[in-house]
């Protein structure tokens, strides 16, 4: 019988010598600090992983446990301690950890959530010996064997659907992230190794890197994925001990191989703009890193007597497995900061965040940056679309904006609001810059584009074979637009639309898309100040009782609340966080619709003072932060608060 959540005896921490530096032509070399987690004796610990707060690795003596230590805490706990069997391979995502389970005479999936009280879960329930796990959000993805013949499951928690990836041959080294999977396969296109990605809301496959057998060959255990960037090491001369990282962002297209292929790299992992790898160029095995801003030097990582190897990044914290004779697991934290994503005005700031955030795209959405009603509903559009959310004045599209649809590849623009708001003059001018401007998304008022842009969004999702209508809708007041920009990330992300309300009545236009997009349950958001009881209670009456309210005592403490909605229901994940003023909405605009891309939840803040909520958010979530960025210049948000924002990520 499983044991669950079980303090294990307390590990060594031992401080180790070691040097890590990614040098960044902005800020310099990265400075790591050493400690080492798990470390017990007659006992080896192996394949770590870190999801920020949490680390979890196998350990093995006559039989196998899975270790979770909390960063918060310095707590280790058990799954499986003592019970005769055998838990292995697991992985993690946040506070969701998935793992294999070998109390059967085969291995089977199993999942459970730290930051709730539920009782671990298993997922699996076949025959096949069940293997390689990963976890992202509410996706689990294995594979169901290791015999030829096997193939791809995965598993979504939030809508508890299982499917299969199609076509694969011999898969391994499986990788999820954001809802695309990402794994190693030979002679699915025959005579080739290759490296391949598939959206599992699409259903769309693209081939990363295919090379001939005769060419070359992929390690097969090698890819990792996050967001856009795809890793793996590849030996392109056929000689066995030298192997190179090879980088790709499947979204530009850009491959870069990480250096010469002159000594073996293998294993990467990637977070961001950091990718670090195990590497044999040195008497021992160290962990190098790459930083993006530095790409492509690479720098060692560890530099320690000991062989360092299967290393794991979330933010700039690096773990690995050290070889001492027995096998114990280090971790290396280098301090984290804030980034700043900002232009001279609205524009030029919408159009660095679609150019960072995006890199390329087919579509993009236009919303005027003039005023905030009909772009209030606009993300749920953009993620539809897959596209970012731009910024235009009403009667010109500014040359900040013409230039990044340009740079991004924009074919199709789609224009939210009616020619009251943006003249046909704007669709001129895209329409002479090359582009073609889709169909305009209006109605008669801000409440009719809302139901407009639900039923565009609805129709866009159902026409993909594989597209699913979550029959959801998030209930925002029409004439402020923080609580609208609170739920950005998530109406991108879950492609929900933003339905408008007036504080005290629900007009026709929201019931007809209530009606429409057989919007079964709903979100209400903000307190009765912004979403009166009565319009509360007609709203759940609709939804046959499926409404719940998402608030706090003013617009910052709500966005707190829909932040910890998002996460906790898998949506989002700290992977980053959005920070925007409260006090206006264009940067929150654009900024919620890059967020939702990332996944990634958005919290609003005064310009020069984080509100007791705020802090009270940030404060109990240390360590959970992988990334933070700010939206807009120093007088959205002032510089004074980056110190107090940096020592939430450290």
């Amino acid at each position: 019988m499983i044991r669950w959540r079980v303090a294990s005896r307390p590990f060594v921490a031992v401080a180790v010598v070691v040097a890590l530096g990614v040098a960044s032509t902005a800020s310099a070399a990265l400075s790591f600090t050493p400690t080492v987690l798990m470390n017990q004796p007659g006992y080896d610990f192996t394949g770590p992983k870190i999801g920020g707060r949490y680390i979890v690795a196998e350990r093995t003596a006559s039989t196998s446990d899975i270790v979770v230590y909390d960063l918060q805490t310095g707590v280790d706990t058990s799954i499986g301690y003592g019970d005769g069997k055998d838990q292995d391979m697991p992985a993690i995502s946040g506070s969701r950890i998935a793992w294999i389970d070998h109390t059967e005479a085969d291995g089977e999936v199993w999942y459970d959530d730290r930051a709730d009280i539920i009782a671990p879960r298993r997922i699996t329930t076949d025959a096949a010996d069940d293997v390689a796990v990963s976890i992202d959000g509410n996706h689990i993805a294995w594979m169901n064997g290791q015999a030829p013949g096997r193939q791809i499951r995965w598993f979504d928690i939030d809508r508890n659907v299982f499917g299969t990836v199609p076509g694969t041959n011999l898969p391994n080294g499986v990788s999820v992230d954001r809802g695309r999977i990402c794994w190693f396969d030979t002679d699915k296109t025959v005579n080739y190794d290759g490296v391949y990605l598939y959206d599992i809301a699409t259903g769309d496959e693209m081939t990363v890197r295919e090379r001939l057998h005769s060419a070359a060959t992929i390690a097969p255990d090698s890819p990792a994925l996050h967001g856009d960037i795809v890793a793996w090491s590849e030996t392109p001369d056929l000689t066995p001990t030298d192997s190179t990282i090879y980088i790709k962002n499947v979204r530009t297209k850009s491959v870069l191989p990480v250096s010469g292929n002159i000594f073996k790299q293998l294993r990467p992992s990637v977070f961001g703009d950091l990718t670090v790898w195990q590497d044999e160029r040195n008497a021992t095995d160290d962990i190098y890193g790459m930083w993006e801003p530095d790409w492509p030097d690479d720098q060692v990582v560890t530099a320690s007597e000991w062989n360092e190897v299967n290393p794991d990044v979330f933010g700039r914290s690096v773990v690995s497995q050290q070889d001492v004779g027995e096998l114990r697991v280090a971790l290396f934290v280098a301090p984290l900061a804030p980034t700043r994503i900002s232009g001279d005005d609205r524009y030029e700031t919408s159009a660095e965040i679609a150019r960072t955030r995006f890199g390329a795209a087919t579509n993009a959405v236009l919303a005027t940056g003039e005023d905030f009603p009909d772009a209030l509903c606009a993300s749920a559009l953009a993620g539809a679309l897959d596209a970012p959310l731009l910024l235009t004045r009403k009667d010109t599209v500014p040359a900040s904006i013409t230039s990044a649809l340009t740079e991004l590849g924009v074919e199709n623009v789609w224009i939210v609001g009616g020619t009251g708001v943006i003249s046909t003059a704007v669709d001129t001018q895209l329409t002479t810059a090359g582009m073609t401007v889709m169909p305009r998304v209006s109605g008669v008022n801000r409440y009719e584009t809302a139901k407009q842009v639900a039923y565009l969004v609805m129709d866009i999702v159902q026409s993909n074979p594989e597209g699913y209508w979550r029959h959801e809708a998030f209930f925002v007041r029409g004439d402020e637009f923080a609580d609208a920009l609170s739920v950005a990330p998530h109406a991108y992300n879950e492609k929900i639309p933003i339905l408008l309300v007036a504080p005290d009545d629900v007009p026709q236009g929201t019931e007809d898309a209530v009606t429409f997009c057989y919007i079964t349950e709903g979100h209400i958001i903000g307190g009765t100040g912004a979403v009166s009881a009565s319009v509360a209670a007609e709203i759940d009456a609709m939804l046959g009782d499926a409404a719940d309210r998402w608030s706090g005592a003013d617009r910052y403490a709500t966005s707190a609340a829909c932040a910890a909605h998002g996460v906790a229901r898998g949506w989002l994940d700290f992977d980053d966080l959005g920070i925007a003023t409260g006090l206006a909405f264009p940067d929150a605009l654009s900024g919620g619709a890059a967020c939702g891309y990332y996944g990634s939840p958005l919290i609003l803040t005064p310009p020069t003072a984080i509100v007791p909520t705020t802090n009270n958010f940030l404060d109990v979530r240390r360590f959970e932060f992988g990334g933070m960025t700010i939206f807009g210049g120093i007088g959205a948000v002032s510089d004074s608060l980056v110190p107090d924002l940096t020592a939430y990520l450290n």
